[in-house]
């Protein structure tokens, strides 16, 4: 046992020294002979597992120094300044260096340690040291249980490592803040994988790449404290590879597993077609998963269970007082429909809530009426939002049968909805939406997940089949006996579209975050486009004001459930807009202001915010800010003396406004509570790419149209990956409405080829 101990140590002093960019015999000789080479000249490839992706490096060596370090592939998180510091100052000083072990980027540790771990595997080769033989029993720990606390991507991590003298014998997330529905998959498969391969080299989770990425991290965080080492474990070659191809055939092939895929699987099944679902993550769900959930649908008899509220008959005042003539004609007459509602609602009782379908329409189109910097207005199809709103209450009806439990004891208002019509699930956010729908489509049909859409089989000019490719490389060839749905969302997670299309914001910087699940690609716009599909509406990007600065993400902080609650303060200390306006709007204001701004609340609005996340926890992470009184809050907010004398006076001025149901300064017309009752708290927040408006142009049937305006056989597309249906700026809500009324439209009529 002794002798084994002293092999095993003197291969983990090579390997280590290795990870270090050095061999054991480097000094120069003393005879005055030339030094033995430490590399064989050339490029290496060498791959890290950062904070928000792999990484893979090429580096390229002369006999004896580190020449150039190139990132090829980068799936890590970009646009935050301590990522993009990292991977310039740590590949800067590796160079200098001559050696992977160098200090990393405070804020950016784990994309540092990516770059080094990368360059360690590519100097591993180079020096003639790697080996395949090598594997992680090689790597001595001092035996134990380790607790990791790490970032994942909602919050702090604990990871459980127990290590035995020689293997990792266990990894154990003992808790998280993970969006269950999102993460569940990493956090079961990338332990495992962990313990089963002996080494912290594998794939992250499609979909949970930060999640996985924590996960990793906080192992080689316990390998280090024990004394092992990381460049070992990491050497070893633990990637899925690809399979045999895959071929099957189905009636109806969905691509796409958001809110308008699974609606488009059920609608099919229930028209009797076999269904093969495809999602390039690892979960349903999409944008869907990770939405506010409420799902607008009007209904006058429903609206009329609730109170209502401060603002809203002052709202409904100056919906009637415009003139019809200014509208678009095929909408003239469902408005003049409205101001009769309008006028008799206001002239009986209006302490009940109103709502009605013509309103509803009518605020889709008015408030997605948009003007674009070149001078293109876009709005609503008439055709298309009549269906949208028309149908939306049948939606929730069926999703009900389908096993979704609404809560109907409230009606809410989502920031940029304009009015409070949104149905709620029992569960928050999107997350019941995958709960329910998820083993009902699994029993009616097939999903596959990692499988990522990439071309469409076109025969005879009918769309009759997908190609498609698996995570691991697999190919998959899937016929399609009736039709193809394109269900695979917008563009959100791809900046560069986004800035391409863009033409209604001065600009969409680099490094601008979104809210976006990460399968949001465009994807679905790119295999339409080889049918020959008709795009519309792909220059207008909706931003959401509301969002992360640090990580794009919508639900983080205090963020309460009616838009009458948010409260926003600038950098100076003041109100900015009125925060009840579209989400343009306030998005602009933001901008306008230097972008970063505050959500005030006190304890009662904090409490409010409960339905989505607890306050103590968003404090604890650092999301939101807590104090005592106002002028505690603006000391953590950055403000100076005099910006917090300001800041506390606007509160008290706001307060007033509510009292009287009039915003002096922003005309504001929907109020709630009032920001009166400590302790205080404040989030801050910057605007993020949310809503991409364009797509694929649709008829209301779901086909896919040309640009003849003909329907593609055996072609069909719902939810965000179309266009046409919100105009230039989409409602708060109307996104779930739009992606389960066309997806089970699209579904239905898929089956019915």
């Amino acid at each position: 046992m002794k002798k084994f101990l002293i092999v095993i140590l003197s291969i983990l002093l090579v390997l280590s020294l290795v990870a270090c960019g050095q061999k054991t015999d480097t000094k120069p000789a003393d005879n005055g002979e030339a030094a033995e080479a430490l590399y064989t000249p050339g490029t290496y490839k060498g791959t890290g597992s950062g904070f928000g992706g792999n990484l893979e490096l090429e580096v390229t060596v002369s006999e004896n120094a580190i020449e150039k370090i190139e990132i090829v592939s980068d799936s890590e998180t970009a646009g935050r300044a301590e990522t993009d510091q990292a991977k310039e100052d740590v590949i800067k000083s590796i160079i200098e260096a001559g050696s992977a072990e160098v200090d990393g980027v405070t804020g950016a540790t784990m994309t540092s340690d990516a770059i080094k771990a990368a360059v360690a595997m590519a100097l591993a080769e180079a020096s003639g040291e790697a080996t395949e033989t090598a594997v992680a029993t090689d790597t001595l720990f001092t035996a134990g249980t380790y607790e990791e606390t790490v970032t994942g991507r909602n919050g702090k991590m604990t990871v459980e490592v127990v290590l035995g003298d020689d293997k990792i014998e266990a990894v154990n997330v003992k808790d998280h803040q993970e969006t269950e529905t999102v993460a569940k998959v990493a956090l079961e498969r990338v332990p495992n994988s962990i313990v089963e391969l002996q080494t912290t080299n594998i794939d992250a989770v499609t979909g949970a790449t930060v999640t996985s990425n924590a996960i990793i991290y906080a192992v080689k965080e316990a390998v280090k404290e024990a004394g092992g080492d990381q460049a070992a474990l990491d050497a070893i070659d633990g990637k899925a590879k690809p399979q045999d191809t895959i071929e099957k055939t189905a009636d109806v092939i969905v691509v796409g597993g958001g809110g308008a895929g699974m609606a488009s699987a059920l609608a099919a099944a229930d028209g009797g077609a076999s269904v093969i679902l495809i999602e390039k993550t690892s979960m349903l769900g999409g944008n869907t998963v990770v939405c506010g959930g409420a799902m607008n649908a009007a209904d006058t008899a429903w609206a009329a269970q609730f109170d209502s509220v401060a603002g809203e008959e002052a709202t409904l005042q100056q919906y009637a007082s415009i003139d019809v003539n200014t509208l678009p004609a095929e909408y003239q007459a469902d408005f003049l429909t409205l101001k009769t509602q309008i006028e008799e609602y206001l002239a009986g009782d209006t302490s009940k809530h109103f709502d009605s379908v013509e309103l509803h329409k009518f605020q889709t189109m008015y408030h997605g009426m948009r003007t674009d910097l070149k001078g293109e207005t876009v709005y609503g199809n008439y055709d298309l939002v009549s269906v949208l709103t028309e149908k939306a209450m049948d939606a929730i009806a069926w999703l009900g049968e389908k096993g979704i439990q609404w809560d109907n004891s409230k009606v809410t208002q989502p920031t940029g909805a304009m009015w409070r019509r949104g149905h709620n699930t029992s569960m928050i956010k999107g997350t019941e939406y995958v709960v329910a729908l998820e083993p009902v489509i699994a029993a009616a049909g097939e999903i596959m997940y990692e499988t990522a859409g990439k071309e469409l089989i076109i025969e005879d000019g009918k769309v009759v089949g997908v190609k498609a490719e698996q995570a691991d490389g697999t190919e998959v060839i899937l016929h399609a006996n009736k039709a193809v749905i394109l269900a695979c969302g917008g563009f959100g997670n791809n900046l560069e579209m986004c800035q391409e299309y863009n033409t209604y914001w001065a600009e969409i910087p680099d490094g601008m975050l979104t809210t976006n699940a990460s399968g949001q690609t465009g994807d679905g716009i790119t295999m339409g486009l080889q049918a020959g599909a008709a795009l519309t509406g792909m220059n207008f990007i909706q931003l959401m004001h509301v969002s992360d600065p640090v990580s794009g993400d919508l639900f983080t902080g205090l963020i309460p459930q009616q838009s009458a609650n948010y409260i926003m303060f600038n950098q100076e200390g003041k109100r900015f807009v009125a925060e009840t306006e579209p989400r343009d709007v306030i998005a602009q204001a933001a901008i306008d202001n230097g972008g970063l701004f505050f959500l005030i609340a006190d304890i009662d609005i904090a409490e409010e915010a409960r339905w989505l996340s607890d306050w103590e926890v968003e404090v604890d992470n650092g999301r939101a800010y807590k104090a005592d009184t106002l002028e505690e809050l603006g000391k953590l907010m950055g403000y100076d003396d005099a910006t917090i004398a300001t800041f506390v006076a606007e509160v008290e001025k706001f307060n007033g406004y509510v009292d009287a149901a009039n915003d002096a300064d922003f005309n504001r017309t929907a109020f709630d509570q009032k920001i009166d009752n400590g302790p205080f708290f404040a989030t801050p927040r910057k605007p993020a790419i949310h809503h991409t408006m364009g797509g694929l142009v649709i008829d209301t049937g779901a086909h896919v149209l040309n640009e003849a305006g003909e329907a593609i056989p055996g072609l069909y597309a719902a939810g965000e990956v179309t266009g046409g249906i919100h105009g230039g700026n989409r409602l708060g809500g109307n996104a779930v409405a739009d992606v389960m009324v066309f997806g089970r439209i699209a579904g239905t009529n898929a089956a019915a080829e």
